[in-house]
């Protein structure tokens, strides 16, 4: 006799599978409440209203939260809409209606959802903040497939036993998490080391190359034990950036000085008389003299840093900002226009210096001057004060003398009588 244990097991997958299939909405029926939602209504006001719903249930995440709640409605809503031209208005009607009765129970599904995964739905809406299906594509939709088998789960009302696969789907969204910060942050700075790298960077510039995976390494470190630290991990990024710039920039500077050495690459004199450089002649001297043939690469690299450390060392005497993740040109540009500015702004300074200095002594001789007006102005009070006393004296002389000859003219009639 054949064991019946095999035909059931494909029994009961089959079953699995055909209730997987069966639309959610199939046993769902609207209420004479949905109906009468809609009985007044246009033909056209009743698939409009149908669409608004549909959209603020879009809004609310229930495409995520109760996808085949969504898709079933949305199905409603697209049938309706291309039959509002031939379709009798009862129809539509029954067709919104249940609509509204599945957006109903998609609602109630969504309430389900978000209390049984909280802690998984953070996490995701963190991801999405990072945008990590951008960041990390096959990961992300590996990640949120477990995710979206677990909510059909409850979505069919077969939640039981899920616990176990809770707790994967936590862990896998949290590495995940981790690695979307640490792609967010350094994926700059890796696909710069991974040009460097194809352009020899490990054999050419091999002690810059190495420090700037040293710093990136570190960073990728540092940022999976600390994620949620934005200050950090901004700051790691930025440092990772700088290191992998710098290596790059170094790099091609000894490709450049070596071709000059082979006599196939053009020199760049600007560059050489700004850091007291001649070219291929000046990298020979610094490495012992020997020829092209005979030049270690490293001495070249060497030489390169040393040329930076000449120009760092000028951008750090003006107070300027390290220069050295750019090309060497770049940098000597950038220093000469913020010496100019310096030069300049020392020469203003100098200007406002001596103009205040003028002010000063101007305002100095205003004041010496108003002074001096208002003692001019005591002095002529003082003078026609004096004036007016006078001309009172002379009033009073002229008016005794008047008294006087008076007195002496009648004196002399009196005299002439006798």
């Amino acid at each position: 006799m054949r064991p019946r244990r095999p035909r059931l097991a494909i029994v009961m997958f089959a079953l699995l599978l055909a209730a997987c299939a069966t639309p959610v909405g199939t046993t769902i029926q609207p209420s004479a409440a949905h109906l009468a939602k809609y009985n007044d209504l246009s033909a056209l006001d009743v698939v409009t209203a149908l669409e608004k719903n549909v959209n603020e249930a879009k809004a609310a995440g229930m495409p995520f939260l109760a996808p085949h709640y969504f898709r079933e409605v949305s199905q409603i809503l697209s049938d309706s809409q291309n039959g509002l031209s031939h379709k009798p208005k009862d129809e539509l009607v029954q067709q919104a209606a249940k609509g509204d009765a599945i957006l109903e129970k998609g609602r109630a599904v969504m309430t389900i959802v978000q209390y049984r995964f909280a802690n998984e739905l953070e996490l995701k809406a963190h991801l999405d903040k990072l945008d990590t299906a951008k960041l990390l594509p096959k990961e992300y939709g590996n990640v949120m497939g477990d995710f979206a088998d677990l909510i059909a789960r409850v979505e069919r009302e077969q939640p039981d036993n899920i616990d176990k696969n809770k707790e994967a789907l936590l862990k896998a969204l949290q590495d995940l998490e981790v690695k979307a910060v640490q792609e967010s942050a350094l994926h700059a700075s890796e696909a710069i080391n991974a040009e460097s790298k194809t352009r020899n960077a490990d054999k050419q510039a091999p002690a810059t190359f190495a420090e700037a995976l040293r710093v990136f390494q570190d960073a990728k470190t540092q940022i999976a034990a600390a994620p949620h630290d934005s200050e950090l991990v901004q700051r790691l990024g930025a440092q990772a950036l700088f290191a992998a710039r710098h290596a790059q920039q170094v790099n091609e500077r000894v490709a450049e000085l070596q071709a000059q050495l082979k006599g196939t690459s053009s020199s760049s004199p600007a560059l050489g008389a700004a850091v007291g450089l001649s070219g291929a002649a000046h990298v020979s001297a610094q490495a012992g003299g020997g020829t092209s043939g005979s030049l270690e690469k490293s001495a070249v690299e060497k030489v390169v840093l040393q040329e930076e450390d000449r120009l760092f060392g000028i951008s750090t005497a003006l107070g300027h900002k390290d220069l050295r993740d750019l090309a060497l040109d770049k940098q000597v540009q950038e220093i000469k226009r913020v010496a100019a500015a310096a030069a300049a702004q020392t020469k203003n300074e100098a200007c406002v210096a001596a103009t205040k200095n003028l002010e000063s002594r101007l305002q100095a001789a205003d004041d010496a001057t108003q002074k001096a007006m208002m003692q001019l102005a005591d002095k002529d009070q003082l003078l026609a004060t004096q004036s007016a006393q006078l001309a009172d004296k002379d009033a009073q002389i002229a008016e005794l003398k008047a008294t006087i000859m008076a007195k002496e003219k009648a004196r002399a009639g009196k005299a002439k009588k006798k």
